[in-house]
């Protein structure tokens, strides 16, 4: 007998056997789908707190470092050579204050500090946050540490937007252009003597132009540096000026430093040698002696002077001839300064009379204090004259002067005979006189040729600066230099030499002083360290590197007060 089965019984039997397990894993499969959407829901809620965290971090993270953005006006005028180039300026910029109520760890900022400025003495500063509510801890911020500063969030930081003055070409022009202080005050150089214009807020777009040349003192400055390097010496100067302008051209002083550090300068190596330094400079002396003689037309260019002794008594004394032989016996005048002949020059001051000679030293600037614009010179003391200093002087023994005040002499002598103040400033009104004629100018011009002229029949000391296609003129100098302690002279010397070029149509004068420089056996294949074999070399390489340059310039005419001769 069949059974007879429902359809219904059936389908709900079917129905039970093969999905019951499927409806299970989808139910779990819903509790799972809904627990993944719970933590990703999570995890996303997280992941926006994080962001807007970061969001609101960078832009209140500014806020944490007090900011003063009041608006500054630069105080001070951009100083520029004669071609424009920027030699110092003002930029804007910020200090870096702390605020000792607002700091909550001390170590914690200043391990903040230390990292991004690792020189600064944090001894001192950690001493000044207990007991000052105020503190600096850095002038003059660069952007770099600007921008790291204000990343550290530090509520105890203050930026203060200031003014800053920068030098682009750090040591070039230490001892001239100078330096300010921490309120902008110049203290020294062109930055003192000129603070007044400088700060003359109706030009203050306006730069204030100077003669000075910034490619030429580059040159100077490296060649000058190597010939210290090359002799040993223990520093030097070089200074060119215009001879038809008295404006300074350059002016080098060995060893300088980098402006932009702001140092205490107390090193009496750090003197500018050109303008305060005060030195006897020797036989470069002796053409001022033969100029005032010829001048007065007792002499002329082949006057001779024979049976020159090797020495000459003078009381007590005895003044001798520098390496005395028979060529230097009977010498023209032209002669006396190619041989350098100390006993030559006596004579010549001899017969032109002492006083004459001590009034024409005068006369040529030798104890004026210069006019230029800066404060760092020295006004050279003269001689209590007498009849031994008077005949020493006439070869520069026991009379000293700076490097300026020697290089405008030999500049007045090769001019035409004209006396001018010299300047830093290219537009500013300089002051001349006539102190000798032009005949003299001339003759004196080619008696320095001569000295340096290397087809001259008797070699002159100045011939390793005769520089094909320039027709340098000039002289060299090898002082002794005096005992500090006592008195008397070491054997340490000063060298020096002053060229005048070109010759025929002077331009430029141009000197260059070496301190104690020894000699170079590898350069020369001996050991002498006269200023022939120093000085004059430097010279000849400065000019052979520089007179492309100057030939190409056009240097500004001026205005010229002409003033009467005082005589």
């Amino acid at each position: 007998m069949k059974r007879k089965i429902s359809k219904k019984n059936i389908d709900e039997n079917q129905l039970n056997l093969r999905f019951e397990d499927k409806i299970y894993v989808r139910k779990n499969i819903n509790k799972l789908d809904i627990r993944i959407n719970i933590l990703i829901s999570i995890f996303l809620f997280f992941i926006s707190l994080f962001f807007l965290k970061l969001i609101t971090l960078g832009l209140t993270g500014y806020k944490n470092v007090y900011i003063t953005e009041k608006p500054i006006n630069l105080n001070r005028r951009t100083i520029v050579d004669v071609n424009n180039i920027v030699i110092a300026e003002s930029i804007k910029t910020y200090n870096l204050y702390l605020r000792s109520n607002k700091i909550n760890n001390i170590e914690n900022i200043l391990i903040k500090l230390k990292i991004i400025f690792p020189d600064i003495n944090y001894k001192k500063l950690r001493a000044k946050i207990k007991n000052d509510k105020t503190i600096i801890v850095k002038r003059n911020l660069n952007n770099l540490e600007y921008n790291k500063v204000v990343n550290l969030g530090e509520p105890a930081i203050e930026l203060e937007l200031s003014e800053s003055r920068i030098y682009p070409h750090k040591n070039l022009f230490s001892h001239l252009v100078g330096q300010i202080d921490t309120d902008n005050y110049g203290i020294s150089g062109l930055e003192f003597y000129l603070d007044e214009k400088i700060k003359n807020k109706k030009l203050i777009d306006v730069p204030i132009k100077t003669s000075l040349d910034v490619k030429v003192q580059y040159i100077i400055r490296d060649i000058l540096k190597k010939s210290i390097s090359t002799f040993n010496a223990k520093g030097g100067s070089a200074i060119l000026i215009n001879v038809n302008t008295g404006k300074i051209i350059s002016a080098v002083s060995l060893p300088d430093f980098d402006l932009n550090k702001r140092i205490s300068i107390k090193s009496k190596d750090l003197i500018n040698k050109n303008t305060m330094g005060l030195y006897e400079f020797g036989s470069v002396f002796k053409i001022f002696t033969i100029a005032n003689a010829l001048e007065q037309n007792i002499i002329n260019i082949n006057t001779k002077f024979n049976k020159l002794p090797s020495s000459v008594k003078c009381g007590k004394f005895e003044i001798k001839e520098f390496e005395y032989s028979k060529d230097k016996k009977n010498l023209n005048t032209k002669n006396i300064l190619v041989k350098s002949s100390n006993i030559g020059s006596i004579r010549i001051a001899q017969k032109v009379g002492l006083k004459s000679h001590r009034e024409f030293i005068r006369k040529i600037g030798i104890f004026d204090l210069s006019k230029i614009e800066i404060s760092e010179k020295s006004k050279p003391k003269e001689v209590k004259w007498g009849k031994c200093n008077t005949l020493t002087s006439t070869f520069g023994h026991g009379i000293n002067t700076t490097l300026l005040q020697l290089t405008n002499a030999y500049a007045s002598l090769s001019n035409g005979g004209y006396l001018i103040d010299n300047s830093f400033l290219e537009d500013s009104e300089v002051n001349k006189r006539r102190i000798i004629s032009q005949r003299t100018s001339n003759i004196i011009t080619k008696i320095l040729r001569a000295n340096v002229d290397k087809n001259n029949k008797i070699k002159g000391s100045g011939r390793k600066a005769d520089i094909d296609g320039y027709y340098v003129a000039g002289k060299t100098g090898t002082a002794q230099k005096p005992h500090r302690n006592k008195a008397g002279y070491s054997k340490k010397t000063l060298n020096t030499f002053t060229a005048i070029f070109p010759y025929n149509t002077p331009e430029f004068a141009l000197s260059i002083l070496l301190d104690e420089p020894q000699g170079a056996p590898k350069l020369w294949g001996h050991s002498r360290n006269e200023a022939g074999w120093n000085s004059a070399y430097t010279a000849g390489l400065i000019i052979q590197k520089i007179g492309p340059i100057l030939d190409t310039k056009k240097y500004s005419k001026i205005k010229i007060i002409a003033k009467k001769n005082a005589n």
